[in-house]
């Protein structure tokens, strides 16, 4: 767990519901899948 980014947290998107990482602190968090904004924190 050394590697584990304190500032980054997971979302999920509830377009395509893919899982995966971000910082919170960015704005808009968007999808890097499909682009969508429409995401919740998990």
């Amino acid at each position: 767990m050394d590697d584990y980014d304190q500032n980054k947290v997971y979302f999920r998107c509830n377009t395509c519901d893919f899982l995966f990482m971000e910082n919170p602190e960015r704005f808009p968090v968007t999808c890097p899948q499909c682009g969508s904004e429409d995401v919740s924190r998990t």
